[in-house]
C-alpha cells in the first residue's frame, strides 16, 4: 500500500514540474489574440491617415466655384433689390416691426433682419444716401 501512495505521490510530483515547463493553450491564445488586436488598430490607424490624405487632397484640388457659383446680379435686379432693402427701411424707420414689414413685402422675417442689417450698414457708411 506504500508503494502505490509513493508511486502516485511521484506521479504526482512529476506532473506538477512538468506543468511549469509546457505551456499553456490559453496563454497561447492570449498571446494570439493581442497580435491580432494590435494589427487591426495598426491597420486602422493606416486606414485613417490615408483617407485625411485623400480628404485633403479632394478639398485642395476642388475649387468652390465648381460646386455652387453665385450669379452675377444684373443692373435690374440690383435696382430692384435697392428698391426692396430701401422700401424695408423706410418702414422700419417709420415704426413699423419686422412682423409687420414682412406682411407688407411678403418677405421673411429673417429676411427683413437680414435686409436692415445690410442698408443700415451700407447707409452709415454712406453708400446709400
Amino acid at each position: 500500500m506504500i508503494y502505490v501512495f509513493l508511486t502516485l505521490f511521484s506521479v504526482a510530483l512529476v506532473l506538477y514540474i512538468l506543468s511549469f515547463f509546457a505551456k499553456s493553450r490559453i496563454q497561447e491564445l492570449e498571446e494570439q489574440m493581442e497580435e491580432i488586436s494590435l494589427n487591426a488598430i495598426q491597420e486602422t490607424y493606416q486606414l485613417k491617415k490615408k483617407m485625411r490624405v485623400l480628404e485633403e487632397e479632394l478639398l485642395i484640388d476642388e475649387a468652390p466655384e465648381r460646386f455652387y457659383q453665385e450669379p452675377t446680379p444684373t443692373p435690374a435686379d440690383e435696382s430692384e433689390s435697392n428698391l426692396m432693402g430701401q422700401k424695408v427701411l423706410d418702414l422700419y424707420q417709420e415704426g413699423f416691426t419686422t412682423k409687420e414689414i414682412a406682411d407688407k413685402t411678403s418677405m421673411k422675417e429673417e429676411d427683413i433682419f437680414v435686409t436692415l442689417r445690410q442698408y443700415s450698414t451700407e447707409k452709415q457708411r454712406g453708400v446709400h444716401s
